[in-house]
């Protein structure tokens, strides 16, 4: 994110200009803290709950996927800010050149487009949910690869324009030009939210044709088996909107984490406002989404991360063991 590539001098050198040990600084530097603490626990309290349920789903691939690619941003980019830019550890050659300037930034994209793939995939499932329940693991792995095959190759510039000065002890991305900014903004801001948009409405538009249709109220019923079709038609259809909203929700914390920033690097870069208090929050709190991502997941799923219960394990004929199923294992469609 080229917004991000001269915010380390430029917040560096606000620092400079006030006292470092002021109310303000000492509270930002825990705050920062506790947010690397939140990423690293949560992220990795969902990828062990997931890996350890023998159940296995497409969309809980997906979930896992994210979730390493939000570790990945505390590990990578929360950690050395906080270790070196809040708590004054010196910088040194190899940790900025090495650990920082590249691998940084490809969390960040890998993360945004893992919500893409995962947007792309509720979508392919709503509209052709036959040939969706078709796909293996070819299909699975190719989409999560993608995401962080497109996050390698964007943060490929951070990695060539990045700078360490021994002298004044700082490290960060330099910003070669402004038609850069732009494109990085398209990259990570207007573009993945163009394709999740469009996934929704495609999601939208095709729910309500298959309501209009009667496909989601079941009026038929399986004559051969007995089996009342209609309950299990809205069992399918009520774990996928559930499923829906949950990624909404999810989409929403992205933009509401990093849009401030967004806009805020834009007003700085042409100088309509100065960098400040202000701008040092906005930037604190833009990886908060690595932290908001997990917390959704375990908030939508709390079910899901409970032991199971008898219930669930016994087979009931027809609608009703589905129904008890979808309660369960909210994340299995």
């Amino acid at each position: 994110m080229a917004f991000i590539s001269n915010l380390t001098i430029q917040i560096n050198s606000t620092r400079n200009e006030t006292d470092n040990d002021t109310l303000q600084s000492q509270g930002l530097k825990w705050i920062s803290l506790i947010i690397l603490l939140g990423i690293l626990f949560f992220n990795l309290l969902v990828v062990v709950l997931l890996i350890s349920r023998n159940h296995k789903s497409r969309l809980r691939f997906f979930v896992i996927n994210l979730a390493i690619a939000d570790f990945c941003v505390g590990v990578f980019f929360v950690l050395p800010e906080t270790l070196f830019n809040w708590f004054h550890v010196p910088w040194n050659l190899y940790v900025c050149y090495i650990y920082y300037v590249y691998f940084s930034m490809v969390p960040f994209y890998v993360s945004t487009y893992a919500i893409v793939v995962m947007s792309i995939d509720r979508a392919y499932v709503i509209v052709r949910p036959l040939a969706a329940a078709s796909k293996g693991r070819r299909y699975r792995y190719g989409l999560a690869l993608s995401s962080w095959v497109i996050g390698c190759i964007l943060a490929i510039p951070y990695g060539v324009f990045g700078t360490y000065s021994e002298e004044e002890v700082y490290c960060m991305h330099s910003l070669p030009s402004l038609v850069f900014l732009y494109v990085d903004l398209t990259n990570i801001i207007i573009l993945p939210i163009v394709i999740i948009t469009v996934c929704y409405i495609v999601i939208i538009f095709t729910i309500r044709g298959r309501e209009r249709n009667e496909f989601l109220r079941g009026k038929n019923n399986d004559a051969d088996n007995g089996c009342d079709t209609n309950v299990r038609n809205r069992g399918i259809s009520k774990a996928k909107i559930r499923t829906i909203k949950l990624l909404c929700v999810v989409v929403f914390a992205y933009i509401i984490c990093w849009a401030p920033i967004t806009i805020a690097a834009v007003i700085t870069h042409h100088r309509i406002a100065e960098n400040g208090l202000w701008f040092q929050i906005l930037f604190l709190f833009a990886p908060v989404n690595s932290l908001a991502n997990p917390s959704v997941f375990l908030i939508f799923n709390q079910k899901m991360f409970r032991p199971k219960t008898n219930k669930t394990k016994k087979k009931v004929f027809c609608g009703i063991t589905f129904k008890t199923e979808t309660k369960t294992l909210s994340l299995s469609s």
